[in-house]
């Protein structure tokens, strides 16, 4: 029952980010809410790491733990500034979506690669996700494709997307004598030191009024979206398998469809729906393609 139910609120976890970002954009801006996000879960994860002990492993060459420490600015740090940038003008379902393909571009990296055996269900995924993204930006009329004007928000959304599929690739297969809990501690205090100065002058403009219901929002993005989002991630490949894990991603976009309409009140048209079931069927087709190529492998006898 747990697994299941971990395969249901990892996703959620995920979705929730552009919802309680679009939620919290009139009061702060993106580089302070990047800084409370990582630096409180800084303090969280590190504090579980420090109570492990000797199970969780902190020294490595300092070359490598500067390697981490960049990728978490990226990963951490730009990706998440991009996403509080682009829903001050674009919706959170519109955010979400897009920020959702990063599977699609790192499937189609791996096939560029040789490393991702191309099948047909890999391929109608692909597909799948380059149509609804096309059909979200272009708003439904396909003809104006080649005028495509895109809005600042869906730019930095773009940015973002493609922030997140360098680090997804940088990170893959690189080789950390760091544990989970020790390498999100480094990365999240990176992020929060970079994103520090830029905080300290978005304060210098503004200082955001914060009310009780601003306190709530914030505690749910650190809980729900950092913390949350990292454990539940981890204790799911743990117990689900990395696969089937990153598969159950594939229903992020009806979590923040949903999220969006419920707690925000955005209005979904048309065109979010055709490109919401296109993705969310894409990223479906490219994770069971993903799931049939690793059960083909475990299959395979060893010579």
């Amino acid at each position: 029952m747990l697994n299941y139910l971990l395969l249901i609120l990892v996703p959620f976890a995920f979705a929730a980010n552009p919802v309680i970002a679009r939620a919290l954009a009139d009061v702060f801006e993106p580089a302070t809410l990047t800084f409370l996000r990582w630096s409180f879960s800084t303090l969280i994860i590190g504090a579980i790491a420090v109570w492990r002990g000797r199970q969780e492993r902190w020294h490595a060459h300092p070359r490598l733990v500067i390697e981490i420490a960049l990728l978490g600015m990226v990963g951490m740090g730009f990706c998440a500034y991009a996403a509080f940038a682009a829903v001050k003008t674009a919706t959170a379902t519109t955010v979400g979506l897009i920020y959702a393909t990063t599977a699609a571009l790192v499937a189609a990296w791996e096939i560029a690669r040789g490393r991702e055996r191309v099948t047909l269900l890999l391929m109608l995924g692909l597909l799948g996700c380059l149509v609804g993204v096309i059909v979200l930006l272009t708003k439904g009329n396909m003809a104006q494709v080649l005028e495509l004007q895109i809005g600042k928000g869906e730019l930095w959304a773009i940015a973002g997307t493609l922030g997140w599929f360098g680090y997804t690739v940088a990170l893959r297969g690189r080789n950390t004598v760091l544990s989970p809990l020790a390498m999100f501690t480094v990365m999240a205090f990176a992020t929060s030191a970079a994103a520090l100065p830029l905080m300290l002058s978005e304060l210098l403009v503004a200082t955001p009024p914060i009310t009780g219901i601003h306190i709530v929002w914030l505690a749910a993005l650190v809980l729900i979206t950092g913390v949350g989002a990292f454990l539940g991630y981890n204790w799911s490949v743990v117990r689900n398998g990395p696969v089937l894990t990153a598969a159950s991603i594939a229903l992020s976009p009806l979590y923040i469809a949903g999220l969006a309409i419920i707690l925000l009140g955005e209005e979904v048209r048309w065109y979010h729906g055709v490109a919401i079931g296109l993705v969310t069927a894409g990223l479906g087709l490219i994770n069971w393609a993903r799931v049939r190529s690793a059960r083909m492998a475990l299959s395979t006898p060893t010579p």
